[in-house]
């Protein structure tokens, strides 16, 4: 009964007001044009208003960003607001900026997740799905602009690492490029140690790696984002380790034997020859002095690294970057003859090829020179057809 009645009310009502409206068509109608206009106006203005720095800035939880976006480097004529960053393309991007981090935003709000003290306040950072779209927005202002390497940002689209599931993942501009404009405690204390050339001590993590030697070690990250190594997601610790003491220990040096676990049919062909096992130079009351532990000069171990032991080396020491030089490990430039020029050319005198022009090299190389084209590589000769790392071959015809 009391359902009817309120039912039989609504009806009542609705009739009422439809009837108001009609008697007085003129004036509702003069009303509905002004709604529409100031709805227009004023949801313009609303739209532009949601566009701009100011409105992000105004929740309290934004006045760290806002601040450190102001006083950036990114804040100028071609990055007006935050949107230019944090939006994605189109009302697509717009409405997930807006929807999508909005309640986001707000529930970290209510949640009090950045909560770190009484007074701080809270500090509300970015949501994970929105992380691809500011790297995209990265790419497209800096692919074909306002870059100083046109190459670099192709080959980190390229460039891998090791997810947190294990799995293989993109690399992110924000990766390396932390703290870049709003702050980041990591990227603030690497920076600082960075500037100070003071090696850190203890273990980090892959990101700790980017964000650091972005720094330390600028052209190191580009030539690895350059490798095949970066391509299938060999990240430095795969290499190095995660033991930044043990790093420094061996100047970064990474033995045959941690490569050998994953080229082991190179290692082993390496394993076997003359450049790695080295050459005795004495032998005394049976202790045998060679290539491998003699104590050397600098100089001479630059050459004799291919196959030199560390006081730290685990196995039998050596080096791999001696002809794939770091961090590129590029076949093709090991596979160039001036990968052996550096010491069997340009070396000391023991080292020296015969490069006279009545020598059998001599002859092939000015008759090649003559025409223009090199036809043969040092390894053509040199490197056993089913051995590739072992140039043990035909040594003895430059013996």
């Amino acid at each position: 009964m009391e359902c009817g009645c309120m039912k039989d009310k609504v009806i009542n009502i609705v009739k009422s007001v439809l009837g108001l409206i009609k008697g007085h068509k003129r004036l509702f109608g003069v009303l509905f044009v002004i709604f529409v206009v100031v709805a227009l106006v004023g949801g313009r203005k609303f739209w532009h208003y949601a566009e701009s720095s100011e409105f992000c800035g105004s929740c309290h939880e934004m006045d760290v960003h806002y601040d450190s976006f102001m006083s950036s480097k990114h804040h100028n004529e071609h990055v007006h607001s935050c949107h230019t960053c944090h939006v994605g393309p189109g009302l697509k991007g717009f409405l997930h900026a807006k929807l999508s981090d909005g309640t986001h935003d707000s529930q970290e709000h209510f949640k009090a997740t950045y909560l770190t003290s009484v007074n701080s306040g809270l500090f509300i950072d970015i949501a994970e799905d929105s992380v691809l779209i500011v790297n995209g927005n990265c790419v497209n202002c800096h692919i074909n602009e306002y870059t100083k390497d046109e190459t670099h940002i192709e080959k980190v689209s390229q460039s891998k690492k090791i997810g947190k599931d294990g799995g293989i993942v993109d690399i992110f501009c924000t990766d390396c490029h932390l703290g870049l404009v709003h702050p980041h405690m990591q990227a603030d204390v690497f920076k600082a140690y960075a500037e100070k050339k003071i090696p850190p001590s203890g273990t980090f993590e892959q990101e700790d790696c980017f964000a650091c030697h972005r720094h330390a070690t600028p052209e190191a990250v580009k030539e690895w984002t350059n490798s095949a190594h970066s391509r299938e997601g060999v990240t430095c610790l795969e290499c190095h380790g995660d033991d930044h003491g043990q790093i420094v220990e061996r100047g970064g040096r990474v033995l045959p034997s941690k490569c050998g676990e994953c080229h082991v049919t190179m290692y082993n062909d390496f394993a076997q020859s003359r450049h790695f096992n080295g050459r005795i130079v004495a032998e005394f009351d049976g202790v045998v002095a060679s290539t491998k532990n003699v104590t050397m000069r600098k100089d001479c171990a630059e050459c004799h690294m291919l196959g030199l032991s560390g006081a730290w080396d685990s196995g039998q020491g050596g080096s791999c970057e001696g002809c794939h030089p770091r961090h590129v490990f590029s076949r093709t430039e090991a596979a160039k003859a001036k990968a052996c020029k550096q010491c069997h050319i340009g070396g000391p005198a023991h080292a020296q090829l015969d490069m006279g022009s009545k020598s059998l090299h001599g002859k092939l190389y000015g008759r090649w020179e003559g025409e223009g084209v090199i036809k043969l590589r040092c390894q053509s000769c040199h490197s056993d057809p089913y051995s590739h790392h072992n140039f043990n071959r035909n040594v003895a015809l430059t013996n």
